[in-house]
């Protein structure tokens, strides 16, 4: 009797033969997944659910980057799959086998995801840091020439309306990826003081226009920057000095200092600049809000496409934009219709229907027997979303600031505090914005009673940093 158990005991201790496991080896050499037996130990730990969770499925698909030969496993029908599960845990069941092959048919696509709540603001797939394998740099010409168009304010020691109005020419030399130098060279011109003595309309006391040619250079810093699409989108501050003259008129002439803070998308750059000068051209003020084209010397950025480039930087929820003020009404004797002008807006993230908002524009009321009259406004204040879906809608405007009226004098339609409201439609995603607007605007003081006006603006808006708007789309 011991004799037969001691001959029984080991048989009954064996593990019951693998019936699959040939079959097993012979498909994965029919099918060329001889990469299989090296993730044998990965496959048998992976603890795949059903369904599987959006962390499973990047792995799930970080895998499949790194072993291409996986892809295949879709075309092996299901029955052959286990068998190759077989033969990777040298058992057609068990723990492993069934770990093992429910990791096959994952890598297959035959695995459901659990997506998140809301899969339009997240995002389904994060490829881990592995990825980093290579990087490829877009880099423009270090050198860039451009120009850019401009109108504003400015201040002379000669009678002035302050009109401004500049054309001006910029090179610049990249030094790194954030600093570089530029140099640039402006013809400013502006109208003089316009006075009306005897109520025609026209202006009795010609003192010559006022034109101003400056030279300037000094560094050039890149504040924030982001890709958008295959290109680049960053905002820019030029810090300047160089020397300023008034041909027009005689002892305004001396050195000068002067910032720029720009936008730029691809080429196509907007932004203000500000010129003091000093000594003899102490008097010398302009503020100018300047849009046109700035070719090469843009930052280097990744190429989206490479698997090793890098993230860009979280930048600031700030958006920058125009706004252009197509046509209107000045409901006054001394305004009467608006022609296309020009405007800058800037607006600041604060929640899902809120955003705070800066706004910058021209109005012109050509007149028809009379001269013209010019506004100049910089206002600041709130913009609301209205309703349940933002991404196409309505919202509002409320506003309120300084307008600078260049026209005859004396007037009752002149400069002094402002208020605007506007209602608007339009459509806008994290990246950006585009809208049509109704603005509704109102002198509140003593020099600017009559002032009222109704004009519709159209415009765009470009995000820096796409995730800070995010719940926008």
């Amino acid at each position: 009797m011991l004799a037969v158990a001691a001959l029984v005991a080991p048989a009954a201790a064996q593990a019951p033969p693998c019936t699959s496991c040939a079959r097993g080896d012979a498909v994965i050499a029919r099918f060329g997944l001889q990469a299989l037996p090296a993730l044998a130990s990965e496959l048998a730990a992976s603890q795949l659910g059903d369904p599987i969770t959006v962390a499973q499925y990047a792995r799930v698909i970080e895998l499949r980057r790194r072993t291409p030969a996986l892809v295949k496993l879709g075309a092996v029908p299901d029955p052959d799959r286990d068998a190759i599960a077989a033969a990777l845990c040298h058992a057609d069941a068990g723990d492993c086998f069934a770990a093992t092959s429910r990791a096959l048919r994952c890598l297959a696509d035959r695995c459901s995801v659990a997506l998140p709540p809301d899969p339009h603001h997240a995002d389904l797939v994060t490829l881990p840091a592995s990825c980093h394998q290579y990087s490829t740099h877009v880099v423009s010409p270090r050198y860039g020439v451009g120009f850019d168009w401009g109108t504003g304010w400015q201040r002379s020691r000669y009678p002035s309306d302050g009109g401004a109005w500049s054309l001006g020419i910029a090179g610049r030399l990249r030094l790194g990826d954030r600093f570089g130098v530029v140099a640039r060279v402006d013809r400013v011109a502006g109208r003089d003081e316009a006075t009306d003595a005897n109520h025609d309309g026209r202006d009795d006391v010609s003192t010559g226009s006022i034109t101003r040619l400056d030279a300037l250079a000094g560094g050039s810093f890149v504040l924030d920057r982001t890709r958008y699409d295959d290109t680049l989108r960053f905002a820019r501050l030029d810090l300047l000095a160089g020397y300023l003259t008034t041909p027009s008129h005689a002892g305004e002439a001396g050195p000068a200092v002067g910032a720029d803070l720009a936008y730029q998308l691809s080429i196509f750059q907007f932004g203000v600049r500000f010129v003091q000068g000093f000594g003899d051209a102490s008097s010398a003020t302009m503020l100018l809000a300047h849009v046109g084209l700035s070719p090469g010397s843009i930052p280097r950025y990744d190429d989206p496409g490479d698997c090793g480039a890098t993230s860009s930087p979280r930048g600031t929820p700030l958006a920058l934009g125009m706004d252009i003020p197509l046509g209107g009404y000045g409901f006054s004797s001394q305004l009467g219709y608006t022609v296309p002008g020009l405007g800058f807006e800037a607006a600041w993230h604060l929640s899902h229907a809120f955003d705070a908002l800066a706004h910058a524009d021209l109005l012109d009321y050509p007149g028809e027997h009379r001269d013209r009259v010019i506004h100049q406004a910089a206002l600041a204040g709130v913009r609301m979303y209205h309703g349940r879906h933002r991404e196409v809608g309505w919202f509002t405007t409320l506003t309120a600031g300084y307008s600078h009226g260049i026209g005859l004098t004396p007037t009752s339609v002149g400069s002094g505090p402002i208020t605007d409201v506007s209602i608007g439609w339009g459509g806008q995603s994290a990246d950006g914005a585009g809208y049509i607007r109704l603005h509704a605007r109102f002198g509140i003081g003593p020099d600017n009673t009559d002032y009222r006006a109704v004009f519709l603006s159209g415009g765009f808006e470009l995000r820096i940093d796409p995730k800070s708007w995010r719940d926008r789309d």
